[in-house]
């Protein structure tokens, strides 16, 4: 079922998640930019940590449903 208009607090998610997903992705492009391997690696750890939560959240609420 698609997102509807008034399903502020579902929207408010996307938005969110979408913005840190922006930012880490952001801080990929800096970190190969700088050559800063450092930062790189703990960037996609915590983009790949981010990524399982959400895929978990959405197979649960795939099985519920």
């Amino acid at each position: 079922m698609a997102v509807q208009k008034g399903d502020y607090n579902k929207i408010k998610y996307i938005n969110l998640l979408m913005e840190e997903i922006h930012h880490m992705s952001d801080d990929i492009y800096e970190s190969l930019m700088d050559e800063n391997n450092v930062v790189l690696l703990d960037t996609i750890k915590q983009l790949r940590s981010l990524l399982s939560e959400v895929e978990k959240n959405h197979i649960n609420d795939q099985q519920t449903h």
